[in-house]
Protein backbone atom coordinates (compact mmCIF):
# COMPACT_ATOMS: atom_id res chain seq x y z
CA UNK A 1 0.00 0.00 0.00
CA UNK A 2 1.53 3.61 -0.83
CA UNK A 3 2.02 5.78 1.94
CA UNK A 4 -0.09 9.00 2.40
CA UNK A 5 1.53 12.32 0.99
CA UNK A 6 -0.24 14.70 2.93
CA UNK A 7 -3.77 15.43 4.69
CA UNK A 8 -5.92 18.71 3.64
CA UNK A 9 -6.58 19.18 7.24
CA UNK A 10 -3.09 18.75 8.51
CA UNK A 11 -1.43 20.57 5.95
CA UNK A 12 -3.92 23.79 6.92
CA UNK A 13 -3.09 23.33 10.27
CA UNK A 14 0.91 23.49 9.34
CA UNK A 15 0.20 26.19 7.64
CA UNK A 16 -1.40 27.85 10.62
CA UNK A 17 1.42 26.53 12.71
CA UNK A 18 4.22 28.53 10.51
CA UNK A 19 2.45 31.38 10.45
CA UNK A 20 2.78 31.98 14.12
CA UNK A 21 5.89 30.24 14.82
CA UNK A 22 8.18 29.51 12.14
CA UNK A 23 11.44 31.03 10.99
CA UNK A 24 12.92 29.51 8.00
CA UNK A 25 16.70 28.58 6.70
CA UNK A 26 15.74 29.43 3.45
CA UNK A 27 18.58 28.81 1.65
CA UNK A 28 18.27 28.20 -2.06
CA UNK A 29 20.58 27.29 -4.96
CA UNK A 30 21.34 30.14 -6.89
CA UNK A 31 18.68 31.30 -9.34
CA UNK A 32 21.24 30.74 -12.53
CA UNK A 33 21.87 27.22 -11.11
CA UNK A 34 18.17 26.03 -11.16
CA UNK A 35 18.25 27.48 -14.54
CA UNK A 36 20.68 25.35 -16.11
CA UNK A 37 19.19 22.16 -14.07
CA UNK A 38 16.04 22.91 -15.17
CA UNK A 39 17.29 23.70 -18.87
CA UNK A 40 19.32 20.32 -18.91
CA UNK A 41 16.15 18.27 -17.87
CA UNK A 42 14.38 19.18 -20.62
CA UNK A 43 16.94 17.63 -22.93
CA UNK A 44 16.47 14.05 -21.10
CA UNK A 45 13.21 13.63 -21.70
CA UNK A 46 11.90 10.71 -24.18
CA UNK A 47 10.62 11.87 -27.42
CA UNK A 48 6.99 11.93 -26.52
CA UNK A 49 6.76 14.72 -24.33
CA UNK A 50 10.35 16.48 -25.01
CA UNK A 51 8.47 18.51 -27.77
CA UNK A 52 6.45 20.23 -25.42
CA UNK A 53 8.78 20.95 -22.61
CA UNK A 54 11.31 21.77 -25.27
CA UNK A 55 8.94 24.82 -26.98
CA UNK A 56 8.51 25.98 -23.27
CA UNK A 57 11.99 25.41 -22.08
CA UNK A 58 12.33 28.85 -20.85
CA UNK A 59 9.58 29.70 -18.92
CA UNK A 60 10.29 26.21 -17.53
CA UNK A 61 13.67 27.96 -16.28
CA UNK A 62 11.90 30.75 -15.13
CA UNK A 63 9.33 29.23 -13.29
CA UNK A 64 11.83 26.63 -11.70
CA UNK A 65 12.26 30.40 -9.43
CA UNK A 66 8.79 30.68 -8.52
CA UNK A 67 9.33 28.87 -5.01
CA UNK A 68 12.30 31.19 -3.64
CA UNK A 69 9.53 34.22 -4.98
CA UNK A 70 6.94 32.82 -2.87
CA UNK A 71 9.47 32.03 0.63
CA UNK A 72 10.36 35.10 1.35
CA UNK A 73 9.12 36.52 4.17
CA UNK A 74 10.36 40.09 5.12
CA UNK A 75 11.06 43.02 2.82
CA UNK A 76 12.66 45.46 4.43
CA UNK A 77 13.21 49.23 2.37
CA UNK A 78 16.59 50.96 3.81
CA UNK A 79 17.47 54.50 2.63
CA UNK A 80 20.78 55.25 1.66
CA UNK A 81 22.94 58.21 3.11
CA UNK A 82 26.75 59.04 2.31
CA UNK A 83 27.47 60.76 5.62
CA UNK A 84 28.09 58.09 8.01
CA UNK A 85 30.06 55.06 8.75
CA UNK A 86 27.76 52.17 8.81
CA UNK A 87 28.61 51.42 12.29
CA UNK A 88 26.96 53.90 13.57
CA UNK A 89 25.24 52.80 16.89
CA UNK A 90 22.24 54.27 16.04
CA UNK A 91 22.23 52.25 12.73
CA UNK A 92 22.79 48.63 14.95
CA UNK A 93 20.03 49.63 17.26
CA UNK A 94 17.48 50.08 14.39
CA UNK A 95 18.40 46.77 12.67
CA UNK A 96 18.22 45.32 16.10
CA UNK A 97 14.75 46.62 16.61
CA UNK A 98 13.58 45.23 13.44
CA UNK A 99 15.02 41.82 13.91
CA UNK A 100 13.91 41.35 17.00
CA UNK A 101 10.37 43.05 16.56
CA UNK A 102 10.01 39.96 13.79
CA UNK A 103 11.75 37.18 16.20
CA UNK A 104 15.03 37.00 14.20
CA UNK A 105 18.12 36.58 16.75
CA UNK A 106 20.42 39.47 16.61
CA UNK A 107 23.51 38.89 18.57
CA UNK A 108 23.94 41.08 21.41
CA UNK A 109 27.41 43.61 20.76
CA UNK A 110 27.37 42.52 17.11
CA UNK A 111 29.24 44.87 15.04
CA UNK A 112 27.48 45.97 11.67
CA UNK A 113 29.74 46.95 9.08
CA UNK A 114 30.28 47.17 5.11
CA UNK A 115 32.66 44.89 3.49
CA UNK A 116 33.41 43.28 -0.09
CA UNK A 117 35.15 40.83 -1.89
CA UNK A 118 34.78 39.72 -5.38
CA UNK A 119 33.25 42.71 -6.76
CA UNK A 120 30.61 42.08 -4.41
CA UNK A 121 29.24 43.78 -1.63
CA UNK A 122 27.57 42.73 1.76
CA UNK A 123 27.07 43.94 5.40
CA UNK A 124 28.02 41.84 8.56
CA UNK A 125 26.12 41.58 11.91
CA UNK A 126 27.92 39.74 14.10
CA UNK A 127 29.14 36.70 12.38
CA UNK A 128 26.31 36.76 9.92
CA UNK A 129 26.50 38.28 6.23
CA UNK A 130 23.98 39.69 3.79
CA UNK A 131 24.43 40.21 0.08
CA UNK A 132 23.40 43.90 -0.50
CA UNK A 133 23.34 46.00 -3.82
CA UNK A 134 22.26 48.93 -4.50
CA UNK A 135 19.05 49.90 -6.44
CA UNK A 136 18.28 53.44 -7.14
CA UNK A 137 18.34 55.49 -3.64
CA UNK A 138 17.53 51.95 -1.83
CA UNK A 139 19.86 49.41 -0.34
CA UNK A 140 18.82 45.60 -0.59
CA UNK A 141 19.86 42.97 1.42
CA UNK A 142 19.08 39.56 0.05
CA UNK A 143 19.93 36.30 2.26
CA UNK A 144 18.77 34.58 5.10
CA UNK A 145 15.90 35.59 6.93
CA UNK A 146 16.58 39.49 5.90
CA UNK A 147 15.15 38.91 1.70
CA UNK A 148 15.04 42.59 0.24
CA UNK A 149 12.56 42.54 -2.69
CA UNK A 150 11.64 45.44 -5.23
CA UNK A 151 8.61 47.15 -3.51
CA UNK A 152 5.84 46.27 -4.97
CA UNK A 153 2.12 45.86 -4.60
CA UNK A 154 1.74 42.54 -6.48
CA UNK A 155 4.36 39.41 -6.29
CA UNK A 156 7.52 41.29 -5.01
CA UNK A 157 10.48 39.88 -7.56
CA UNK A 158 14.01 39.15 -6.24
CA UNK A 159 16.23 41.92 -7.35
CA UNK A 160 18.42 39.48 -9.02
CA UNK A 161 20.07 36.06 -7.04
CA UNK A 162 21.98 36.34 -3.85
CA UNK A 163 25.12 35.66 -6.37
CA UNK A 164 24.49 38.32 -8.39
CA UNK A 165 24.98 41.20 -5.74
CA UNK A 166 27.26 44.02 -7.41
CA UNK A 167 27.35 47.55 -5.17
CA UNK A 168 29.52 50.28 -6.02
CA UNK A 169 30.77 53.36 -3.15
CA UNK A 170 31.08 56.56 -4.11
CA UNK A 171 33.68 58.27 -5.38
CA UNK A 172 35.20 59.58 -1.76
CA UNK A 173 34.73 55.77 -0.72
CA UNK A 174 32.84 56.61 2.06
CA UNK A 175 31.00 53.86 3.93
CA UNK A 176 27.40 53.80 3.19
CA UNK A 177 25.08 54.07 6.46
CA UNK A 178 21.46 53.45 7.08
CA UNK A 179 18.63 56.42 7.38
CA UNK A 180 15.44 54.60 7.20
CA UNK A 181 13.81 51.48 7.71
CA UNK A 182 10.48 50.10 7.16
CA UNK A 183 9.41 46.71 7.54
CA UNK A 184 6.27 44.81 5.19
CA UNK A 185 5.06 41.38 5.43
CA UNK A 186 5.40 39.75 2.13
CA UNK A 187 5.22 35.91 0.79
CA UNK A 188 4.55 33.03 2.14
CA UNK A 189 5.43 32.18 5.71
CA UNK A 190 4.36 28.63 5.50
CA UNK A 191 6.94 28.30 1.73
CA UNK A 192 10.04 27.46 3.35
CA UNK A 193 10.34 24.18 4.91
CA UNK A 194 9.25 22.62 1.31
CA UNK A 195 13.05 23.66 0.57
CA UNK A 196 14.62 20.97 2.57
CA UNK A 197 14.52 17.94 5.09
CA UNK A 198 17.31 18.03 7.97
CA UNK A 199 17.52 14.32 8.27
CA UNK A 200 19.86 13.59 10.29
CA UNK A 201 17.81 15.07 12.70
CA UNK A 202 15.98 11.36 13.10
CA UNK A 203 19.04 9.63 14.17
CA UNK A 204 20.96 7.91 12.66
CA UNK A 205 22.04 6.92 8.53
CA UNK A 206 19.65 5.85 6.93
CA UNK A 207 17.20 7.27 9.27
CA UNK A 208 14.56 4.65 9.54
CA UNK A 209 13.18 7.01 12.86
CA UNK A 210 11.41 9.15 10.40
CA UNK A 211 8.34 7.23 8.51
CA UNK A 212 7.64 8.59 5.38
CA UNK A 213 4.01 8.47 5.53
CA UNK A 214 3.31 11.62 6.35
CA UNK A 215 0.26 11.36 9.24
CA UNK A 216 2.90 8.82 10.83
CA UNK A 217 5.68 11.50 10.89
CA UNK A 218 2.94 13.87 12.91
CA UNK A 219 1.83 11.50 14.76
CA UNK A 220 5.24 10.34 16.09
CA UNK A 221 7.22 13.46 16.36
CA UNK A 222 4.41 16.09 16.00
CA UNK A 223 3.12 18.64 13.00
CA UNK A 224 5.45 21.81 14.57
CA UNK A 225 8.64 19.09 15.02
CA UNK A 226 7.93 17.56 11.41
CA UNK A 227 7.55 20.99 9.31
CA UNK A 228 10.42 22.67 11.01
CA UNK A 229 12.81 20.01 10.19
CA UNK A 230 11.68 20.25 6.46
CA UNK A 231 8.74 18.64 3.95
CA UNK A 232 10.72 18.91 1.10
CA UNK A 233 10.08 14.93 -0.16
CA UNK A 234 6.18 15.34 0.77
CA UNK A 235 6.06 18.50 -1.35
CA UNK A 236 7.93 16.80 -4.55
CA UNK A 237 5.03 13.90 -3.68
CA UNK A 238 2.27 16.29 -3.52
CA UNK A 239 3.40 18.74 -6.71
CA UNK A 240 4.06 15.53 -9.06
CA UNK A 241 0.29 14.61 -8.29
CA UNK A 242 -0.38 18.18 -9.50
CA UNK A 243 1.64 17.92 -12.21
CA UNK A 244 -0.51 14.71 -13.18
CA UNK A 245 -3.75 16.46 -12.90
CA UNK A 246 -2.51 19.51 -15.17
CA UNK A 247 -1.59 16.91 -17.70
CA UNK A 248 -4.82 15.51 -17.60
CA UNK A 249 -6.81 18.93 -17.96
CA UNK A 250 -4.47 19.85 -20.72
CA UNK A 251 -3.69 23.59 -19.30
CA UNK A 252 0.00 23.87 -21.39
CA UNK A 253 0.46 27.32 -18.62
CA UNK A 254 -0.48 25.59 -15.64
CA UNK A 255 2.13 22.39 -16.30
CA UNK A 256 4.46 24.74 -16.94
CA UNK A 257 3.89 26.70 -13.65
CA UNK A 258 3.45 23.51 -12.09
CA UNK A 259 6.72 21.14 -13.29
CA UNK A 260 8.54 24.54 -13.09
CA UNK A 261 8.09 24.51 -9.09
CA UNK A 262 8.65 20.99 -8.88
CA UNK A 263 11.93 20.77 -10.39
CA UNK A 264 12.96 23.84 -8.16
CA UNK A 265 12.25 21.13 -4.93
CA UNK A 266 13.39 18.12 -6.50
CA UNK A 267 16.68 20.52 -7.02
CA UNK A 268 17.03 21.84 -4.15
CA UNK A 269 16.96 18.40 -2.32
CA UNK A 270 20.11 17.70 -4.13
CA UNK A 271 21.47 19.93 -2.59
CA UNK A 272 23.70 18.56 0.38
CA UNK A 273 23.41 20.78 2.67
CA UNK A 274 19.70 21.05 2.00
CA UNK A 275 19.40 17.92 4.35
CA UNK A 276 21.48 18.30 7.21
CA UNK A 277 20.56 20.26 10.65
CA UNK A 278 24.54 22.23 9.99
CA UNK A 279 23.21 23.23 7.12
CA UNK A 280 24.66 26.51 6.84
CA UNK A 281 27.77 25.43 8.99
CA UNK A 282 26.64 27.14 11.99
CA UNK A 283 27.59 23.99 13.83
CA UNK A 284 31.18 24.24 12.60
CA UNK A 285 31.96 27.62 12.58
CA UNK A 286 31.48 27.67 8.96
CA UNK A 287 29.13 30.23 8.77
CA UNK A 288 28.08 31.27 5.20
CA UNK A 289 29.42 27.96 3.22
CA UNK A 290 25.70 27.26 2.35
CA UNK A 291 26.13 30.76 -0.08
CA UNK A 292 30.04 30.22 -0.51
CA UNK A 293 29.33 26.71 -2.60
CA UNK A 294 25.71 27.18 -4.03
CA UNK A 295 26.09 30.54 -5.16
CA UNK A 296 29.73 32.23 -4.42
CA UNK A 297 31.54 28.88 -6.15
CA UNK A 298 28.86 27.67 -8.54
CA UNK A 299 28.52 31.13 -10.08
CA UNK A 300 32.33 31.60 -10.51
CA UNK A 301 32.90 28.45 -11.82
CA UNK A 302 30.15 28.00 -13.81
CA UNK A 303 31.75 27.34 -17.43
CA UNK A 304 33.76 24.66 -15.66
CA UNK A 305 30.80 23.22 -14.51
CA UNK A 306 29.25 20.77 -17.49
CA UNK A 307 26.13 18.79 -16.59
CA UNK A 308 25.78 15.56 -18.04
CA UNK A 309 22.08 14.28 -16.92
CA UNK A 310 20.73 10.48 -17.79
CA UNK A 311 17.59 10.22 -19.85
CA UNK A 312 14.69 10.22 -17.69
CA UNK A 313 13.26 6.71 -16.71
CA UNK A 314 9.87 6.29 -14.61
CA UNK A 315 9.84 6.48 -10.77
CA UNK A 316 7.94 3.02 -9.44
CA UNK A 317 7.01 5.24 -6.48
CA UNK A 318 7.27 9.27 -6.34
CA UNK A 319 7.60 9.64 -2.58
CA UNK A 320 10.26 6.77 -1.85
CA UNK A 321 12.28 8.38 -4.59
CA UNK A 322 12.41 11.48 -2.85
CA UNK A 323 13.54 9.98 0.38
CA UNK A 324 16.17 8.43 -1.82
CA UNK A 325 17.48 11.78 -3.10
CA UNK A 326 17.76 12.69 0.83
CA UNK A 327 19.95 10.01 1.16
CA UNK A 328 21.89 10.46 -1.48
CA UNK A 329 22.68 14.14 -1.03
CA UNK A 330 23.43 13.32 3.18
CA UNK A 331 26.49 11.26 1.90
CA UNK A 332 28.27 14.44 0.17
CA UNK A 333 27.32 16.99 3.16
CA UNK A 334 30.74 16.30 5.32
CA UNK A 335 32.93 16.32 1.95
CA UNK A 336 31.39 19.36 1.45
CA UNK A 337 31.98 20.65 4.30
CA UNK A 338 35.65 19.44 4.57
CA UNK A 339 36.35 20.85 1.28
CA UNK A 340 35.40 24.57 2.61
CA UNK A 341 37.76 23.98 5.73
CA UNK A 342 40.79 22.72 3.53
CA UNK A 343 39.83 25.50 1.17
CA UNK A 344 40.21 28.77 4.10
CA UNK A 345 43.18 27.06 5.07
CA UNK A 346 45.98 29.87 4.83
CA UNK A 347 43.33 32.59 3.63
CA UNK A 348 42.73 35.62 5.21
CA UNK A 349 38.97 35.95 3.69
CA UNK A 350 36.76 34.34 1.44
CA UNK A 351 38.00 35.37 -2.19
CA UNK A 352 39.19 34.46 -5.16
CA UNK A 353 42.35 32.43 -3.44
CA UNK A 354 39.83 30.61 -1.66
CA UNK A 355 36.97 30.11 -4.14
CA UNK A 356 39.58 28.54 -6.63
CA UNK A 357 40.56 26.08 -3.84
CA UNK A 358 36.92 25.74 -2.87
CA UNK A 359 36.32 24.93 -6.65
CA UNK A 360 39.17 22.33 -7.16
CA UNK A 361 37.99 20.46 -3.12
CA UNK A 362 34.28 20.49 -4.07
CA UNK A 363 33.35 21.92 -7.72
CA UNK A 364 33.26 17.83 -8.57
CA UNK A 365 30.34 17.59 -5.51
CA UNK A 366 28.38 20.69 -7.95
CA UNK A 367 29.03 18.64 -11.12
CA UNK A 368 27.45 15.31 -9.64
CA UNK A 369 24.60 16.69 -7.88
CA UNK A 370 23.53 19.19 -10.06
CA UNK A 371 23.19 16.63 -12.69
CA UNK A 372 21.75 14.42 -11.16
CA UNK A 373 18.75 16.82 -9.78
CA UNK A 374 18.15 17.57 -13.95
CA UNK A 375 17.79 13.70 -14.52
CA UNK A 376 15.53 13.22 -11.52
CA UNK A 377 13.65 16.63 -12.72
CA UNK A 378 13.16 14.34 -16.18
CA UNK A 379 11.80 11.30 -14.56
CA UNK A 380 9.85 13.01 -12.07
CA UNK A 381 8.11 15.52 -14.89
CA UNK A 382 7.88 11.62 -17.06
CA UNK A 383 6.29 9.70 -14.29
CA UNK A 384 3.71 12.58 -13.83
CA UNK A 385 3.11 12.15 -17.59
CA UNK A 386 2.60 8.25 -17.28
CA UNK A 387 0.53 8.83 -13.97
CA UNK A 388 -2.21 10.93 -15.90
CA UNK A 389 -2.26 8.35 -18.35
CA UNK A 390 0.37 10.03 -21.35
CA UNK A 391 -1.97 12.55 -22.99
CA UNK A 392 -1.05 14.25 -25.76
CA UNK A 393 0.63 18.02 -24.59
CA UNK A 394 0.48 20.99 -26.63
Amino acid sequence: MKTKIWSTSIWSFVYAVLVVCYAPQAFPWGSNAHERMTDAACDSLPSEIFPFFDKHRQKLAYHSNDPDRWRRELLFRIGLKYEKDLNSGQVTEDLRQVFETHGIDFPQNAEVSLRGRNGRWYITIGEQEYPIRKEADKLYLLGDKADIFENRSVDPVLLGSEGDTHFALDTKEKLLSLTSLNVYKTGDPAESPRHFLDIDIYGPYPFVELPHDYDEAVAKFGVEDVTTRGLATWCIAKYTQSLSEAMKSGDAEKIVETAGALAHYIEDLHMPLHVVKNYNGQLTNQHGVHQRFEDDMVDAYAEQIHLSPKMASELEDPLEAAFDIVLDSYVYADNLLHADRRAKLGEDDYGTPYLEKFFRFSGWIAVRRMSAAATATASYWYTAWLHAGKPELK
